[in-house]
């Protein structure tokens, strides 16, 4: 019991004559994917989305062709230091089956 009489509950007052207020999907209209307004910006976005994933793959594109670049260099030297020791001792290293 309530010291100052009864506890009343606020009273809410429904229209249910307007199916809105109860609508739960009333608001997706607002995120309608294929709104023709919202279309330009979205395609914008994917777009420039694209364009940065374009450059990022240039960039890695372009380090592993340096990688190659400077591998391939590195094994001419090795070959050719190896042919060096060839001719040196004057006996071919040629790997034979499964020795190197």
């Amino acid at each position: 019991m309530y010291p100052y009489g009864y506890y009343q509950v606020p009273q809410v007052q429904y229209d249910y004559n307007q199916y809105e207020q109860f609508d739960p999907y009333a608001q997706q209209e607002q995120y309608d994917p294929f709104d023709p307004d919202r279309q330009p910006q979205q395609l914008e976005r994917r777009v420039s989305q694209l364009e940065r994933q374009n450059e990022r793959q240039e960039r890695q594109i372009n380090q592993l062709q340096r990688d190659v670049n400077q591998l391939q260099r590195r094994l001419q030297r090795v070959n050719q230091r190896l042919r060096q020791v060839e001719r040196r001792f004057n006996f071919p290293f040629t790997p034979f089956d499964g020795e190197y």
